[in-house]
């Protein structure tokens, strides 16, 4: 009847966390990309790590 408000994360990272972080996401966005399947939401991973 409800819809439930899914619940926000909050990850704290140190430096070399955010790099690592960066490098997963953008060495599986372009592995997705090969496939030919949308990035759109790992792009939007991208950007919130990196604010």
């Amino acid at each position: 009847m409800f819809k439930k408000k899914a619940e926000k994360r909050v990850v704290e990272l140190n430096p070399s966390e955010v790099r690592l972080l960066l490098t997963a996401l953008m060495n599986f966005r372009n592995k997705v990309a090969k496939t030919g399947r949308p990035t759109e939401d790992i792009n939007e991973l991208i950007l919130m790590v990196t604010k």
